[in-house]
């Protein structure tokens, strides 16, 4: 599958100029963490110190986060040629609707990707999964590790088969 194609030059993007910006975002956030006052998490009622409802709602969203999990993967769109972490190659051949990364979020496909990057990548986003983030995460361990018995990747010669995604750099 692919075999008989030449894969393109790759041309080596440009470096990009660093930011400041992202120390600076960093820096002003922990800042209001460190600007966090006792008041702002604790009060009292009847002399018994008690979460603030706010604190207490932040904790609430962060459990509904842990308990709203979903494992995705990302599907080629069309057959080409599309960017690769690992296996020595830049660009990996896959056929439309082959698998290029599986993955896992809370916060669903928006929150995880931009349409720009899934338009860039020429990738589609699919929910394989929903559950607990624990559950996601043993959803996306069995994907990656069965990755090398899929039929698209069997399909292949022996020399192009991947053990994972061309996207997944490691197994986690």
């Amino acid at each position: 599958m692919g075999a008989d194609l030449q894969q393109p030059q790759f041309q080596p993007p440009e470096p990009k100029k660093k930011s400041l910006l992202p120390f600076i975002i960093g820096g002003v956030a922990i800042l209001i963490v460190c600007a966090l006052e006792w008041s702002d998490v604790i009060e009292y009622i009847d002399g018994e110190p008690k979460l603030t409802a706010k604190h207490q709602n932040q904790l609430q969203k962060k459990l509904d986060d842990l308990e709203a999990g979903e494992q995705y993967c990302l599907v080629a769109m069309s057959d080409g040629w599309y960017p690769c972490l690992h296996s020595g190659r830049a660009l990996y051949y896959l056929h439309t609707g082959e698998v290029w990364k599986y993955g896992i979020t809370t916060k669903g496909e928006r929150g995880r990707y931009t349409s720009r990057f899934l338009q860039d990548n020429g990738v589609l986003y699919v929910i394989q999964f929903k559950g607990t983030v624990t559950e996601c995460l043993q959803e996306e361990q069995r994907k990656l590790f069965a990755y090398p018995l899929l039929p698209e990747n069997l399909a292949r010669l022996k020399i192009d088969r991947l053990l994972r995604p061309p996207y997944n750099p490691v197994l986690k």
